[in-house]
């Protein structure tokens, strides 16, 4: 897969911005704009992808197919994969489970950390929700039994630990602070087991 970071003002960047908007609720997102400044941190990308191998040309598909929005501190062996979309277009082709694929091989040794909406029969979207997990799972996520808790409710953290890793709630906790400014009031607690 071939990635570009999307830059405020870059050719990308209304594709990005658009398919944001569209994946996630309205109070679950961070301002697009906040996004850009958050990624002029060391460590914490937004980038497009586009499903071709990357020295192919962009007449094969001019239309990136996903966006992430990652962190990952320097030194750290924790990648936090904060926001992941795949355009509607793309979606049922496989592109989610290559991306997860192409991030674990781009950073060798990480435990890969998401967060989902939690699994409960009595949300308005549970089988969306029940999909979504059964996917992380058939691509080797986990589910750690700890919750990254904010102003919007409660998320399940999974994580894809690498060989001899496993996950540790702190470094995620460090991970998230490198995206606090005082916005961004999260936190991450073990979760009651029911």
């Amino acid at each position: 897969m071939r990635t570009r970071r999307i830059r405020f003002a870059g050719g990308t960047n209304r594709w990005a911005r658009d398919l944001y908007l569209r994946a996630f609720p309205e109070d679950e997102r961070i301002p697009w704009a906040l996004i850009h400044v958050l990624s002029l941190r060391r460590g914490v990308d937004l980038v497009a992808w586009w499903d071709q191998p990357a020295g192919s040309t962009r007449a094969a598909r001019p239309d990136p197919v996903a966006l992430t929005w990652t962190v990952r501190r320097p030194g750290s062996r924790l990648l936090f994969l904060f926001y992941l979309a795949v355009d509607d277009a793309a979606r049922g082709r496989g592109v989610g489970t290559r991306l997860l694929a192409e991030l674990e091989r781009r950073h060798p040794g990480c435990t890969i950390v998401l967060d989902i909406e939690p699994v409960i029969a009595e949300a308005d979207n549970a089988e969306q929700r029940r999909r979504r997990f059964s996917f992380y799972e058939r691509s080797g996520f986990r589910d750690t039994g700890y919750a990254v808790q904010d102003s919007t409710g409660e998320y399940w953290t999974l994580a894809r630990e690498a060989p001899g890793t496993t996950f540790d709630p702190d470094d995620f906790r460090d991970a998230l602070s490198c995206l606090d400014c005082s916005l961004i009031t999260a936190r991450v607690v073990r979760r009651q087991q029911t």
